[in-house]
């Protein structure tokens, strides 16, 4: 994804997965579909905002690549007020559960974008 100056790779998607992308205005560009055997049955990892931190949860049986995280932030009624992106190593792609320290505000969504290659 692009805006302006900016791009932001966003690693493999699953189908029906949901991502957040934290630029203004971003514009899609080249896409690369793997076939489904190709990810040899790695998945998603997640994250939800806990006091103190981020934690996430992966079920992959090695550590993907972190290519860093979309934060969204939402008001009470769910709206979209704003986002920023953390960098790769606020991010844990490792197999497990892990909490990393970071301040976030009330209502924030975190997107980790984890990757099956080097950077």
């Amino acid at each position: 994804m692009t805006s302006g100056s900016t791009t932001v790779e966003v690693p493999v998607l699953t189908p029906g997965q949901r991502i957040g992308v934290a630029l203004d205005r971003p514009t899609p560009g080249p896409v690369s579909w793997l076939a489904p055997e190709a990810l040899g049955g790695f998945t998603p990892v997640t994250a939800d905002v806990v006091p103190g931190g981020v934690r996430y949860r992966s079920a992959n049986c090695r550590a993907l690549t972190s290519r860093g995280a979309a934060v969204l932030h939402r008001d009470a009624a769910g709206h979209l007020t704003g986002g920023e992106r953390l960098p790769p190593a606020s991010v844990s792609c490792a197999p497990g559960e892990r909490v990393l320290p970071v301040v976030l505000v009330p209502g924030s969504e975190v997107h980790p974008y984890c990757g099956l290659g080097p950077e």
